[in-house]
């Protein structure tokens, strides 16, 4: 009997060792990857701060008084450092992008073409974008008015969209065709022309075959965002002034961390709040 009772306890005792041992392990690896993680997050967090500050130093540039600093707005990639991240800053004009909110039928598939749609989730996209921004209650054959919404909580405006991202909640649309349409529409001019000299090619083109011009001009704005063409720089400030710009940084760490953002910005001209921010992703 003592020989079994001696073989319990260490049996018994080893198990104790096995648990401990086992409770041991969880909370290391569990320190583990909290250190992980908090690395992570610090990485995180650095990513974000230098996309920020790529933001103020493309922001200085479009302020600065002497014109041959000043950036242009034409599209090109700025290549930054700041500490260990690199940054990839860019400028668009947002009166050279398609007016979103004053689309008809011919320019508005042009549109969903240039992205990828085609056949009938061309003409459920085209059809609702329209119901959504007229003025009228009347669906068209493939698109919806109120009472497709009505369940989701959601009420057409019949009117201007007030960003790019509204688009996530017209029929038709998906995150990942929003994002396709962002580089060629914008929401921001609704009341201003379409302006050809610093606008994305893509978009120039499907304005041109809309409207039945010719590509001479698009073709032109490719081979100088390509480099084989200097784009003709803005010099007179107050150019600049009342022109929605969108200012795109994407910062990228040697970690792989990624921070991108994108800031629709307006500048007033006036010395006390020489900018206001439109819209911040």
């Amino acid at each position: 009997m003592r020989k079994c009772e001696d073989g319990y306890a260490l049996v018994a005792a080893v198990a104790s060792i096995a648990v401990f041992s086992a409770m041991a392990l969880t909370v290391l690896s569990a320190t583990r990857m909290g250190i992980s993680d908090a690395g992570a997050e610090q990485a995180q967090l650095q990513a974000n701060a230098a996309a920020d500050a790529g933001f103020a130093m493309a922001l200085q540039k479009l302020l600065d008084r002497d014109a041959t600093q000043r950036w242009s707005i034409d599209g090109r990639v700025r290549t930054l450092t700041y500490g260990q991240a690199r940054l990839r800053v860019r400028i668009e004009d947002e009166r050279g992008k398609v007016p979103i909110s004053r689309l008809d039928e011919k320019l508005a598939t042009r549109l969903l073409e240039e992205v990828g749609l085609s056949g009938d989730n061309l003409l459920i996209a085209r059809d609702s974008l329209l119901d959504w921004t007229d003025s009228d209650d009347e669906a068209r054959p493939f698109g919806a008015e109120a009472p497709y919404y009505q369940s989701a909580g959601i009420s057409p405006p019949n009117g201007f969209l007030g960003s790019i991202e509204e688009l996530r909640s017209v029929r038709g649309f998906d995150a990942r065709t929003v994002e396709r349409i962002k580089p060629l529409a914008t929401a921001y001019t609704a009341m201003a022309a379409f302006e050809a000299q610093y606008a994305n090619p893509r978009a120039m083109a499907i304005m041109e075959e809309a409207g039945g011009k010719g590509g001479a001009v698009t073709i032109n704005r490719a081979r100088e965002l390509a480099g084989q063409r200097t784009a003709i720089e803005l010099t007179d400030t107050a150019s600049l002034t009342g022109r929605p710009l969108t200012i795109i940084v994407d910062a990228a760490l040697p970690d792989g961390a990624r921070a991108i953002r994108r800031i629709v910005v307006e500048l007033t001209g006036v010395a006390n709040r020489p900018y206001f921010v439109r819209a911040y992703e």
